[in-house]
């Protein structure tokens, strides 16, 4: 069973939508989390481009959509992760 922490609910108000905490905690607690965390993944993207961060079952934050794209523009990353390769390789 996959747990959502306070501040994981306090970041989806802020991040994705007001409502109550109980709506957030049912928001982040779906089917779809739990079957990530079974297979071991760490984030599962939203349709509105945040990001919920999972460790050891637990949902510990949401991050806004902002954060991964200022992120791909700092590290130089494409849109699958592979980098600005060099000529020749």
């Amino acid at each position: 069973m996959i747990r959502v922490s306070s501040y994981a609910i306090s970041r989806y108000m802020e991040s994705v939508r007001r409502c109550t905490e109980d709506e957030a905690r049912a928001a982040r607690s779906t089917p779809a989390v739990q079957c990530a965390a079974d297979f071991g993944c760490e984030c599962v993207r939203l349709p509105g481009g945040q990001r919920i961060i999972i460790r050891n079952f637990v949902v510990v934050t949401v991050q806004p959509a902002t954060n991964y794209r200022r992120q791909v523009r700092r590290l130089g990353l494409s849109r699958y992760g592979r980098g600005n390769r060099e000529e020749g390789e």
